[in-house]
């Protein structure tokens, strides 16, 4: 469904206002609706836009990526409460290309029957919102499982560079470079590969006057199955040579949690109770090598913004930087991602560009989902489909206050029918999580306020009652939600009962 564009919703607006005598003043939005999709304001007239994309990176990882730090968070924004709503690579990628969760753009998990590329329609998605707007676009690097090169280049990129083949390879990879096969040594490094396209790729967008996007969509710190026995791909990845025996000082945070190796799992499904304590020194060693890897991502991040510098670009140019989801290392005897707590949902996200205020942070809930209608409002493009998250750009320009955002998170499975094809949905709040798992049922409700590393199950607990019930309601609102029904705030929620006794 199209909207209205944005100098048109504008003027609407301002139209309105002066009828009415109205002005708009304060902190909070002038109705109390959910707002719409877009947020009503613009950066610039039609900015470059760089989308840069980490794979499973948690937002402490961050801390680690000094280069990129300076130069997108202090040069521009940091986003403390950004979430992966599906965490999960490709379903996070879908989200990033329709603004939509997934029982609406078709991609739950990361393989046919309910997902993977054959579920995602290519045709009305966001690149081709910018080429019809004057973009030139651009994709470089990691897209969607079960996509290759039989496929052909989807519509509207420009220029079309995924990989095929293992997605997670580190060396010897294969990419189908504008509909070519080109097949990558053993000595060529994947952040490294992208890293340098991405710059080549700058250039030559930025010598031309015509907006540009471009996607660079590096793996690191991803496992990966090269030299690895784990069927997941998720071996200690390798880091470039040059950073072969760096940071092995730093301890993995996870060990000092609460939740690593929690003790007491009697209140969690049956298959953590089932599950074995995780080995501490083996998830040290994936931690030291995810931080390999990220030096050199870091060092991408700052060749992509010294190419856009060297092309005089750089002024004019949005850059965007996240995770498609986060990570556990043994947080409630887990290792991994696709569950829904804390390590696994949140993911950095730092913003700068024309107009962006410089070394701020904001607190406001944002989402995977938010990224389309982002890109979407700075091009000043239509989207061809119901959007269900929302701009993210009023708060970037602004630090306005945000009532209780809900977001719908949720993880799908290869079921036999595409109704009941979850593994487990929910809802997270400012302060609750409440989970309802399938096969077998079992519900989680965690107060985060009370319990921020989710070691109490409370769905259980009489106090709790009132608060389940509401966000029970809540949940069945946002499972079977499209378009606006997908931006309603959260109700309500009633305080915990007292306890007696």
């Amino acid at each position: 469904m199209s909207r209205p564009s944005v100098a048109a919703a504008a003027l609407l607006l301002v139209t309105g206002l002066a009828l009415s005598g109205c002005t708009l003043g304060g902190d909070e939005d002038p109705v109390p609706s959910p707002p719409p999709s877009t947020s009503g304001v613009t950066i610039g007239d039609q900015p470059n836009i760089v989308l840069i994309t980490s794979d499973d990176q948690t937002k402490l990882e961050l801390k680690w990526m000094p280069q990129t730090r300076q130069l997108l968070g202090k040069a521009g924004l940091t986003f403390n409460n950004m979430i992966a709503p599906h965490p999960n690579c490709c379903p996070a990628r879908a989200q990033i290309l329709t603004g939509q969760y997934a029982q609406n753009n078709g991609v739950r998990t990361n393989s046919p029957p309910w997902g993977g590329h054959e579920g995602f329609d290519p045709r009305t998605a966001l690149p081709v919102w910018l080429q019809e707007a004057g973009y030139r676009t651009g994709f470089i690097g990691k897209y969607m499982h079960g996509y290759d090169e039989h496929d052909g280049i989807e519509p509207g990129w420009d220029q079309w560079k995924p990989i095929v083949g293992t997605l997670s390879d580190y060396s010897s990879f294969l990419q189908y470079d504008n509909g070519r096969l080109v097949q990558f040594a053993e000595t060529d490094y994947y952040t490294d590969v992208v890293a340098q396209q991405s710059a080549d790729l700058l250039t030559d967008f930025s010598s031309t006057s015509e907006p540009f996007f471009l996607w660079s969509s590096f793996i690191a710190p991803h496992g990966t199955c090269q030299g690895s026995s784990e069927a997941d791909c998720s071996g200690p990845p390798p880091a470039a040579a040059r950073h072969a025996g760096l940071l092995g000082e730093i301890t993995l945070p996870s060990l000092a949690s609460p939740s690593f190796n929690e003790e007491d799992v009697s209140d969690k499904r049956s298959d953590v109770q089932a599950a074995p304590r995780v080995d501490p020194a083996a998830q040290q060693t994936i931690f030291t090598q995810r931080l390999r890897t990220l030096a050199a991502l870091d060092e991408a991040v700052a060749g992509i913004v010294t190419a856009l510098e060297v092309a005089g670009a750089l002024d004019d140019t949005v850059i965007i930087f996240t995770s498609d989801n986060g990570y556990l290392f043994g947080e409630h005897r887990l290792v991994g991602k696709n569950v829904p707590y804390e390590e696994s949902l949140r993911v950095p996200l730092l913003m700068r560009g024309p107009e962006i205020p410089a070394g701020e942070h904001r607190r406001q809930t944002v989402a995977m989902l938010d990224f389309a209608p982002t890109i979407a409002e700075l091009a000043g493009a239509d989207p061809m489909i119901d959007i269900d998250g929302r701009s993210l750009l009023g708060y970037a320009l602004q630090d306005r206050r945000q009532r209780d955002r809900g977001l719908l998170i949720q993880a799908g499975s290869r079921g036999k029918d595409e109704a009941t094809a979850w593994r487990w949905r929910g809802v997270r709040t400012k302060r609750y999580t409440l989970v309802r798992w399938q096969g077998p049922r079992f519900v989680e409700l965690y107060d985060r306020t009370n319990d921020p590393h989710q070691l109490t199950n409370v769905a259980l607990d009489p106090a709790y009652r009132r608060v389940r019930l509401v966000l029970a309601d809540y949940l069945d609102t946002l499972e079977a939600c499209t378009d606006s029904t997908c931006r309603t705030l959260a109700p309500d929620l009633p305080e915990p009962a007292p306890t007696t006794g």
